[in-house]
């Protein structure tokens, strides 16, 4: 997937993106999670977004477990109530350079 020009939870552009692992690094060497996806899809399948708001966010919300067992697909995180009030929230504040 190529790198879009902004979030794709909060869609701010002006932010650094980074790459969010839908399916979070740490778990993809659990035997429950080889058993259920390949190992591609593990590495490739993701999301670009902020780096020191949405992402930092979502991982102090959630632990790993918790974000590749419940919350493995953009559609599922943008589901979610806290991310959801959190995604507002962010949306209002000021934007810097």
């Amino acid at each position: 997937m190529d790198k879009p020009n902004k979030c794709e939870l909060c869609e701010r552009a002006d932010t650094y993106l980074n790459f969010h692992h839908l399916i979070p690094k740490a778990l993809h060497g659990s035997k429950k999670f080889q058993r259920e996806y390949e190992k591609d899809y593990m590495r490739e399948n993701g999301i670009w977004i902020c780096k020191f708001h949405c992402h930092k966010t979502l991982h102090s919300f959630y632990t790993e477990k918790y974000l590749g067992d419940f919350l493995n697909s953009k559609e599922l995180i943008l589901k979610d109530n806290r991310m959801i009030k959190y995604i507002e929230w962010h949306k209002k504040q000021r934007r810097v350079k």
